[in-house]
């Protein structure tokens, strides 16, 4: 199938040939764990429910001792031992439970934890989660997309970036130098033929992930040229920004959006994006904890409420 990207020479996100020779073999030498794909297919659908996630959950061991763990952290303070998937569940919550199944997947295919020089791997898997939850309660909210794409959309929007920093450090490290000499980042991946929209675009088409989430990777920062799933990349590209305010970004990267444009897409009221933007200030502080636990760190990120003041206004 053609690549939905725009034939007009701006929107046109070239990828350098070395790379690009690479992400073929990478997608068949790195793939995603099975118990990841059907983790895929099953959130996608609405009908889907707790005992359908344990089934899958619980055919994965080392899904389940993770999950099992969690559920047993000091962040709940439970008096009895969690020995059980379905209790697991009950603790953590099923929604929850959703994003953090995915993300110990994803986490397992790409270590984070070994990332270039200047570069905090942990932020970016919680920029990722923070989308990720901020995308569903938006698509809650509007009904322009399904909450399960959303998230999985969010988790795997920034892939591009993430299969960079951890498949092609030399090349990221060059981006970097480009950033910390005063570029913007997409000024430096310009330059150096790295667009990460387009990176993370093939590599979904390579590992025959479902088109919605191909063209929402491509597009998330310019939703308008989005040729089917324009809602759903405007949902994301809300929720980029949204994680960004919150403290919850990338300092690589910084995020623009055309909020008119956005609010008119997606159908949403001011007043409506106020009372959301309250509910994340009041709730990403508690899940935090729990995605810190899913990283094996302790040490909190951002500074939620960061710059949502100029949207409260």
């Amino acid at each position: 199938m053609e690549s939905p990207v725009s034939r007009n020479a701006r929107y046109d996100l070239p990828i350098d040939l070395q790379v690009e020779s690479r992400l073929g073999d990478i997608g068949r030498l790195v793939s995603l764990p099975s118990t990841t794909f059907r983790l895929l297919s099953l959130l996608m659908s609405e009908t889907t429910s707790a005992r359908d996630l344990q089934k899958v959950v619980e055919q994965d061991p080392g899904l389940t001792a993770k999950v099992i763990s969690l559920s047993n952290s000091v962040i709940y303070a439970i008096r009895d031992p969690v020995s059980t998937i379905d209790r697991a569940i009950t603790i953590i919550g099923f929604k929850e439970l959703e994003i953090i199944a995915l993300g110990i997947g994803l986490s397992e295919t790409f270590d984070l934890k070994k990332v270039p020089p200047g570069f905090d791997g942990r932020a970016l898997w919680l920029h990722c989660l923070s989308v990720s939850w901020i995308a569903r309660e938006l698509a809650l909210v509007t009904k322009a997309a399904e909450p399960s794409e959303a998230m999985i959309a969010g988790l795997l929007h920034e892939l591009g970036i993430i299969i960079l920093v951890s498949k092609f450090p030399i090349h990221f490290i060059q981006l970097l130098d480009l950033i910390n000499s005063g570029q913007p980042l997409q000024d430096a991946e310009t330059t150096l033929n790295l667009r990460h929209e387009a990176i993370g675009y093939q590599l979904a088409k390579n590992w025959g992930l479902p088109q919605v989430f191909q063209e929402v990777i491509l597009f998330h920062h310019y939703p308008h040229l989005c040729p089917n799933h324009a809602k759903l990349a405007s949902i994301i590209n809300l929720a980029d920004n949204l994680a960004h305010r919150s403290g919850y970004g990338l300092t690589i990267e910084s995020s623009s959006i055309d909020l008119p444009k956005i609010l008119a897409t997606l159908g949403l009221k001011i007043e409506t994006l106020q009372n959301l933007i309250k509910n994340i200030i009041t709730a990403i502080p508690k899940v935090e904890p729990l995605w810190n636990q899913l990283l094996n760190g302790t040490k909190p990120v951002g500074k939620t409420g960061g710059k949502f003041s100029s949207l409260l206004k």
